[in-house]
């Protein structure tokens, strides 16, 4: 569910932009795809969403590019007819992340580039949540295995 709502604020976002801008023939809401950068299949994200939050002030071209530059493609949901596409590079080297839009660059505000970024592979290979979930699954079956076999012990002894 939470997926879902990162992909709805992402769409809302972009359809915004698009349609504040008058870059797109087509009305949302969008769908959008994020291709390039270091992804070994493009990201697709459906659904109509809230539009806050998505662009900041227009900045500076943040120079050096980062290695990995994403391109957003957006295409109306129904028919699929393109919208329009932009590009997203990273933060980097202290410098913020940024859109790279035909008509500018706008910087990403801080929380949306979280949500945005987690659909992202991080540049660590990141922590799969398995990393978190085994161990506690592991000491959960124990806990509960070590009270069976002590009260079937204590069974015993009874009898």
């Amino acid at each position: 569910m939470f997926r879902t709502v990162i992909a709805a604020t992402i769409l809302a976002g972009s359809a915004a932009f698009l349609l504040s801008v008058r870059s797109a023939d087509a009305k949302g809401p969008f769908s959008l795809k994020i291709s390039g950068g270091d992804l070994v299949e493009p990201i697709m994200i459906t659904g109509p969403i809230d539009d806050a939050g998505m662009f900041g002030p227009e900045i500076d071209d943040p120079l050096p590019h980062p290695d990995a530059i994403y391109t957003v493609e957006f295409f109306k949901v129904g028919d699929g007819r393109p919208g329009g596409a932009i590009s997203y590079y990273p933060a980097h080297d202290g410098l913020p992340a940024a859109w790279r839009t035909k008509y500018g660059v706008y910087a990403v505000p801080g929380e949306f580039n979280e949500t945005f970024t987690s659909y992202l592979p991080s540049a660590d290979g990141g922590t799969s949540a398995l990393w978190y979930i085994l161990p506690g699954a592991a000491l959960g079956l124990a806990v509960v295995g070590g009270g069976l076999g002590g009260r079937r012990l204590l069974t015993r002894g009874r009898v």
